[in-house]
């Protein structure tokens, strides 16, 4: 597989925190229920004000960078799941397949090589944006102390990408300054000695406070409950946020992110699905082989309100990863023990992604018309994939027993010699422009409508080894989008909204060509309740997804996996959010999420009607929190994923449904704040699937695992 591979170490939980607590070690903070900076709420809690609640801040983002539409979050005829930076550190989030488990509509699955979690929004693979424009697929997890919020859209976003997946799109908001933005820093301690430094200055550049600047910098290490496995990562990031002029405004923001990760990928199953009779630590691989994946990124923009009718704003994005290392697993394990064993030399593994977009609004208040306006929008992306590699010799075979144990296995693995017995190259690339406009005219009282329409070319290519280049690129789409809001009284929004959606693809078939592009279309209708005083924020949807030419794995070719496209597919559910406070001090956010994802159409009639396999039907979360008078506060929270069918015709076993259970609680002191938190309370032993297929196997879920943490803000 040209996709890197790993997971994570070490046989017994070493509580390296209480180690560090005992020698007298200053153990500071990563994670905060509420903001420590001085936070600050809103005297009418009308639109536009910024609510600060003690503990979340949920219901003031603008969300149009994602959406397109400049209108308060509870007006968008889409259902949106905002993360804020306080519920990141709440919860100690430590990827995005963390915070999937707490959004509503949203599933974890897997990740491939350790290098980054894959996320499914409504059972598809969820798009990637950076500040508003989409960056493609990542190669490796971001670090949420450069974010300021994660904004995730379920359902088509084509009319404001062009090109989008039919199930959304998690938008990273990425951190700025401003006058009020603490610095602070944190360190953190916990199981298997993961450590963690953080820290944060910003302040101002000038003495009016327009010229602001920021800088982070991130160093963490840990082992695993995994044997031989450990990791590394270093971030550095900066920005500045000035006011040019009145009504100008201009960012940039940028950074570099070094990631080391021990190879591994899981342990294979048997034949029927049935685990590995092997403990949770048990490791296939070799503790030599580390993946190291640098990661450089900047983006900045300018946002212009010529008048009080029209804006324009313009943005940039570039992004750049390489991962390289050696990579080993294992595959296809007989009820023997017996199983085959694989090393991907990966020499480059390039993920590099530019993208522009200018847009406008005109606002036609002025013309009578409140609440209503017109937007235009023209994108550009560029996303390039480069993948090479040598697959060595290994002379001692290439067939080891499971029941050899680790030790065995790793020497078996660690006879690799070179130059190898082949080598392989797979570039791919993607090109688009795209047009669009939205308008948003409000009719008629409480009645307002919304009507969008792009148009996207997309440049499809790809080359193998020393073949030339291959065209795939289609022709040009256009996609639709068409919603009608009502609010009955002021805070409650019903909506109805149809909307399309168009992706080509970069997976490859069989015979090497790449897979035709995704499209499908979107029938949703919902509800959206914010309270008065904008503390609390309800929402509901009912959605039917329908797309043709989802990939499905169908086998691997020189360890290149190749996928087959599905006819149509449909995917019917609801999801319900609670976020915000429901009483003074008490936190909540709730949700919960049913999927039903059928197959349609399709070339093979005997699977026309049957379930898709590796989603979960039904998903559920809570998260809770309370602050008690003199600085005391305790969180909890409950994350529910059902059971996955792992064949469409059941010739192999589910993965289990699980329940997992986290708990926190803290002390704040002056400035500083003292935490514990501990994930997977109940130690339940879980299986996540990586690849949609049980050729490869599963990864064991983490089990309990403690943190102990201080900051302290200046």
């Amino acid at each position: 597989m040209t996709m890197n591979r790993q997971a994570r170490e070490n046989d017994r939980p070493r509580y390296a925190a209480w180690r560090m607590l005992c020698a007298g070690s200053a153990i500071a903070a990563a994670v905060s229920i509420s903001s420590v900076a001085a936070a600050q709420e809103a005297g009418d809690g009308g639109e536009g004000d910024a609510i600060v609640v003690s503990g979340y801040r949920y219901l003031s983002e603008d969300t149009s960078g994602t959406t397109g539409l400049p209108v308060p979050l509870e007006k968008v005829p889409q259902s949106i799941s905002l993360i804020s930076e306080d519920f990141l550190d709440a919860t100690d989030a430590k990827s995005l397949g963390d915070v999937a488990q707490y959004t509503p509509g949203a599933v974890f699955d897997g990740n491939p090589g350790g290098t980054a979690s894959i996320v499914k929004l409504r059972g598809f693979a969820a798009g990637n944006a950076i500040d508003g424009l989409n960056v493609g697929v990542l190669d490796y997890e971001p670090d949420f102390a450069t974010l300021e919020r994660l904004e995730i859209v379920k359902g088509p976003t084509s009319v404001v990408y062009g090109a989008a997946n039919p199930g959304g799109i998690i938008n990273q908001v990425t951190k700025g300054a401003s006058a009020n933005t603490p610095s602070h820093i944190e360190l953190l301690g916990g199981s298997w000695d993961r450590w963690r430094i953080e820290g944060q200055v910003a302040g101002s550049l000038n003495a009016s406070g327009t010229v602001n600047v920021i800088g982070i910098a991130v160093h963490e290490e840990g082992d695993s409950f995994m044997q031989r496995v450990d990791s590394t990562k270093t971030v550095l990031y900066a920005g500045i946020d000035a006011e040019l002029s009145p009504g100008l405004k201009a960012y940039i923001h940028g950074g570099y992110e070094r990631y080391r990760r021990t190879s591994f990928d899981g342990i294979p199953t048997l034949p029927d699905g049935s685990a590995a009779p092997v403990g949770r630590s048990f490791f296939i691989g070799s503790g030599d082989f580390d993946l190291v994946t640098p990661v450089a990124r900047v983006n900045g923009g300018l946002d212009w309100e010529a008048s009080s009718a029209l804006s324009v704003s313009l943005k940039l994005n570039y992004l750049r990863s390489n991962t390289t290392g050696e990579s080993g697993f294992g595959f296809d394990l007989q009820p023997n023990g017996d199983f085959f064993i694989a090393i991907n030399n990966i020499t480059k593994s390039v993920t590099q992604a530019f993208s522009a977009g200018l847009s406008t609004v005109y606002k036609f208040d002025d013309l009578g018309l409140a609440d209503s306006f017109v937007t235009v929008a023209a994108n550009y992306q560029n996303y390039d994939t480069k993948q090479a590699g040598t697959i060595p010799d290994t002379p001692a075979g290439d067939v080891a027993n499971i029941f050899d144990g680790v030790d065995a296995i790793e020497a078996l693995f660690n006879t690799r010699t070179y130059p190898g017995i082949f080598d392989y190259s797979l570039n791919r690339r993607l090109r688009y422009f795209t047009l669009s406009t939205q308008a948003n005219i409000k009719v008629a009282g409480p009645l307002t409508l919304l009507g969008g329409l792009s148009w996207a070319k997309p440049d499809v290519s790809k080359q193998s080894d020393a073949d030339p280049w291959q065209d795939f690129s289609g022709d040009s789409q256009t996609s639709l989008r068409l919603a009608a809001t009502l609010e009955p009284v002021d805070g409650l929004n019903f909506y109805a909204s149809y909307s399309e959606s168009f992706q080509p693809q970069l997976f490859i078939d069989a015979v090497g060509d790449v897979l035709p592009p995704l499209t499908g279309e979107q029938y949703e209708v919902g509800f959206k309740y914010v309270s008065s005083d904008r503390r609390l924020l309800l929402t509901g949807a009912l959605f039917d997804v329908r797309q043709a030419n989802q990939a499905r794995y169908d086998q691997t070719i020189d360890l290149i996996d190749r996928y087959a496209p599905v006819g149509k597919v449909r995917h019917r559910g609801f999801e319900l959010q609670a976020v915000g406070e429901i009483a003074k001090g008490w936190q909540v956010n709730a949700g919960l999420a049913v999927l039903d994802p059928t197959i349609r159409e399709d070339d093979d009639p005997a699977v026309i009607g049957k379930t898709l396999t590796f989603l979960p039907k039904s998903t559920a979360s809570i998260y809770t929190s309370y602050e008690f008078g003199g600085g005391a506060f305790v969180g909890g929270g409950v994350r529910y994923v059902g059971s996955v069918k792992t064949d469409i015709d059941r010739a192999t076993r589910d993965l289990p449904s699980y329940t997992l259970v986290d708990a926190s609680a803290g002390y704040d002191f002056g400035r500083f704040r003292a935490q514990v938190n501990v994930k997977n309370l109940f130690d339940k032993h879980y299986f996540v699937n990586n690849y949609q297929t049980l050729f490869y196997g599963n990864v064991v879920g983490e089990p309990r695992s403690v943190t102990v943490s201080l900051r302290a803000n200046f």
